[in-house]
């Protein structure tokens, strides 16, 4: 979908739409075609205002109008006054004189409030107490959705959408405010053996180890995430390629010198480094990550090579 950073065009559990000034529906994913009456067509061309019931899209409208930087932000019941609709907690912003909406679908409790939700627009300190606390609920459960969202389960580091979204916003503010931005790759060298001569459970105890080591040799600042199986990055904002390759040389001698039980030996990793060069894309910088692991792999393993060097440094 064109206004929206990222593809969510197939994506069931986020709804996300684009309607003109009018009501009539310009884009829609999978997610907010969900949300309308099922009339055996695509509705794109349509005029859909009527099934935004709370708020109205009237009052959406003058909220991303008043408010241009954030719009709306909280619960949207969507769909057939008259017959099914859904509440969700999301986002419309203006968009071209018209409204971006953006929701996620929340577990089944959200369903249940459905009813309260929409009486609980009257002037009264109780209602108001109840608003008040449904929505500090709202706001608790949604952060631990988002935290959970973007974390790996098995180690606990971010996960490959947290990278994403971190790149996003690191490269905005490199060309907004300069400054640098480096990425380290790394790769557990041999790590099928571990699995296959050890077993899963001791595999899982190197990443979640090697996670942890991650995380304790980092700033505050940085973005650890787990790329996909035992591959993790380490996303470095105001940080050159030499001071990042020599964060990379600190992973790779503290993980040599560790042990892990049962293994009988040493476990080291590969790592590749990048810097973000003028006009490259997130996708770009950890290419040349990637590219450079793979230099490391090939010249033995168990070392640092930094984009575009030679490949026996850290070594």
């Amino acid at each position: 979908m064109k206004a929206f950073a990222i593809d969510v065009a197939t994506l069931q559990t986020v709804a996300a739409g684009v309607l003109d000034g009018s009501g009539i529906l310009l884009e829609a994913n999978a997610g907010f075609l969900r949300l309308l009456p099922d009339r055996g067509v695509t509705p794109i061309g349509a005029k859909v205002a009527r099934y935004f019931i709370q708020p109205s899209f009237a009052a959406l409208l003058l909220a991303a109008g008043e408010n241009a930087a954030e719009g709306y932000r909280g619960l949207m019941t969507i769909g057939d006054i008259a017959g099914r609709t859904r509440t969700l907690r999301g986002q419309a912003l203006g968009a071209r004189n018209g409204l971006r909406v953006l929701a996620e679908y929340d577990i089944a409790e959200l369903e249940r409030l459905n009813e309260a939700v929409l009486a609980l627009n009257r002037d009264s300190s109780v209602t108001q107490h109840a608003l008040t606390q449904a929505n500090v609920s709202l706001k608790e459960r949604e952060g631990k959705l988002v935290e959970d969202s973007l974390t790996d389960a098995l180690t606990g580091v971010g996960n490959r959408r947290r990278l994403e979204q971190a790149l996003v916003i690191e490269i905005a503010r490199v060309r907004r405010d300069g400054g640098t931005l480096s990425a380290i790759m790394a790769d557990v060298d041999h790590f099928k053996r571990v699995n296959d001569v050890y077993g899963h459970d001791a595999g899982d105890r190197v990443l979640t180890q090697f996670g942890a080591l991650l995380r304790s040799q980092t700033r505050l600042t940085d973005v650890v995430a787990r790329f996909g199986g035992e591959e993790f990055f380490v996303l470095m904002p105001q940080a050159g390629i030499a001071q990042a390759a020599a964060k990379a040389e600190n992973f790779r001698s503290t993980l040599a010198a560790a042990r892990f039980d049962p293994l009988d030996g040493p476990v080291t990793a590969s790592f590749g480094v990048a810097e973000l060069a003028l006009d490259e894309t997130g996708e770009g910088l950890l290419k040349r990550a990637d590219t450079a692991l793979y230099q490391a792999k090939e010249s033995g393993r168990n070392r640092v090579v930094t984009a575009g060097s030679n490949p026996d440094v850290g070594v």
